[in-house]
């Protein structure tokens, strides 16, 4: 029996160092499923994080960061090429004169240059934006309609406190007061003043003569061109330029032929057009005479009649290298023979019209020829009642 007691506590001994052990593994394993687990659970938190992230700011922030990123540099160039390829404005020099100009005959003169003082007031503007207005109405469906107000060189090159000095009145002013009068649905207003004062450290108005120069025309073409929604033409698009020396203008004989000016005169530039160069126009008694878009002038001394034969009731350029029907019609004085050149390589067809010396219906002739553009151009000294009613009389 005592053999038996000693083996039976030597197997219970031996059961209860077995449980024991059983135990302390049981307390590893446990030990170490709650350490593996923890551990997953820590690694499972970073994944969900950073899953949460992925999946929605993660995956998105790089696709809403990186606009964000790269629009300043994808969007730069776009903000800031207009700026250089439109007239500079803050690199342009300040041509803005600021003296009140000495008399000279029946003008002014600062610098060797010659002024008209002239600005019409709001009552004649309100009758300009009228006739503007009217003519709008009177033309076909699907006809636009631009209208050009230039200044002169008395509004473009003096300081706005000058010409209130001298004449109670400035022509920005006055172009701005009469565009808010024209109908938005009537006529497109380019604001060609805006682009022409900022280039007033430019030769764009000659000295002797009341004329703006080809750049001041071209820079009002620039205007036109951005109003209509079209790329215009860099200055050395032309592949033949003309410039003519010698020139004295109508202001030359009314300032009692200053010496200053004889001594140094005005020079003509012109830019040919690409497409063409020829052109016809009907005189006053209703000839039709071949003749030169920009006339060469350079065997007598420089004129301003090299644009389109000057003053003509009518002119006629066909450009054959454009075969789509195009065509517009360019109501004008004087200004618009400079900027009549600009047109050509643009449209199949121009006419351009005087109506100073046109006696036919305008509306005919739009019709007759699809036309689809219709531009009027005037100088802020040509808005008097009288040339409002020759326009507004070619669409009767």
């Amino acid at each position: 029996m005592s053999q038996e007691n000693s083996n039976k506590k030597g197997k219970g001994g031996i059961v209860i160092l077995v449980i024991a052990c059983i135990l302390l593994s049981a307390l590893a394993v446990v030990s170490i499923i709650f350490i593996v687990r923890k551990s997953r659970e820590d690694s499972g938190e970073t994944e969900i994080t950073a899953s949460a992230t992925t999946e929605a700011p993660a995956t998105e922030m790089p696709v809403t960061e990186k606009p964000t990123t790269e629009a300043p540099t994808t969007e730069k160039p776009t903000t800031e090429e207009p700026t250089t390829e439109e007239p500079t404005t803050e690199a342009l020099p300040d041509g803005t004169k600021y003296e009140v100009p000495a008399p000279c005959g029946d003008l002014y003169v600062l610098d060797g240059q010659l002024f008209n003082p002239c600005c019409a007031g709001h009552g004649t503007g309100d009758y300009y934006a009228e006739m503007v207005n009217y003519v709008g109405s009177r033309l076909p469906k699907g006809v636009q309609l631009y209208n050009i107000l230039a200044p002169t060189a008395f509004g473009a090159c003096l300081s706005v406190d000058v010409q209130e000095e001298m004449i109670g009145n400035n022509q920005p002013a006055l172009i701005e007061y009469i565009y808010g009068q024209i109908d938005p649905k009537a006529a497109k207003t380019v604001p060609a003043y805006v682009n022409i004062t900022r280039h007033n450290a430019e030769y764009i108005y000659f000295n002797s003569d009341h004329h703006w120069t080809q750049w001041g025309a071209y820079y009002a073409y620039q205007s036109w061109c951005e109003t209509k929604g079209i790329p215009y033409h860099e200055p050395d698009f032309y592949k033949k330029k003309y410039a003519f020396p010698g020139y004295l203008g109508y202001f030359y004989g009314l300032a009692n032929k200053p010496k200053f000016l004889s001594e140094n005169p005005d020079t003509v530039e012109a830019f040919v057009p690409n497409g063409t160069n020829d052109m016809v126009f009907t005189d006053k008694d209703g000839n039709e005479i071949a003749w030169d878009v920009v006339r060469d002038y350079s065997e007598r001394n420089g004129s301003y009649v090299c644009f389109i034969a000057g003053d003509q009731p009518l002119v006629t350029i066909e450009n054959p290298e454009i075969k789509d029907g195009s065509a517009c019609v360019l109501i004008k004085e004087s200004y618009g023979n400079a900027f009549a050149p600009l047109l050509v390589d643009h449209y199949q067809y121009v006419y351009v019209v005087d109506y100073r010396y046109y006696d036919r219906n305008v509306g005919q002739l739009i019709a007759d020829h699809k036309v689809k553009d219709v531009i009027i151009l005037n100088n802020l000294e040509a808005i008097g009642a009288g040339r409002v009613d020759m326009i507004r009389d070619l669409f009767r």
